[in-house]
């Protein structure tokens, strides 16, 4: 029974290999904390959480319009990179390695979504 399996655990090998998907940059996505986007090289990134968030509320007049760090984590075959981007900085874009990672965007609330482009490093 052993024998016979061994060829069918192959080709379900040799056919999960063959469709990791390829990513090509730029790549954008919004994320939730928690989430990851693959990147190329194997690599990928993941937004971790929101810290340090004095942003002012939806709906609420402020004076100053605060700020808030987004914490990343770069991941590469041989290497991990934890980041933090500030929402103040929202638009510039940060080189990380071969990697430009840019904040395009930061939502609401104690949990936020973040939205991320990833291009290459010129």
């Amino acid at each position: 029974m052993t024998f016979r399996a061994a060829p069918v655990l192959l080709a379900l090998l040799v056919t999960a290999c063959a469709s990791a998907p390829k990513v090509a940059l730029p790549v954008e996505a919004r994320l939730h904390p928690g989430q990851r986007m693959a990147l190329p090289e194997g690599a990928n990134i993941t937004y971790i959480d929101t810290g340090n968030d004095s942003r002012c509320p939806p709906d609420v007049q402020c004076i100053h319009a605060g700020d808030a760090d987004v914490r990343l984590r770069f991941v590469k075959p041989d290497a991990v990179l934890d980041v933090v981007l500030k929402a103040s900085e929202q638009g510039q874009p940060r080189a990380i390695g071969a990697w430009r990672v840019t904040l395009l965007g930061l939502g609401p609330g104690p949990r936020p979504p973040a939205t991320l482009r990833v291009d290459a490093a010129r």
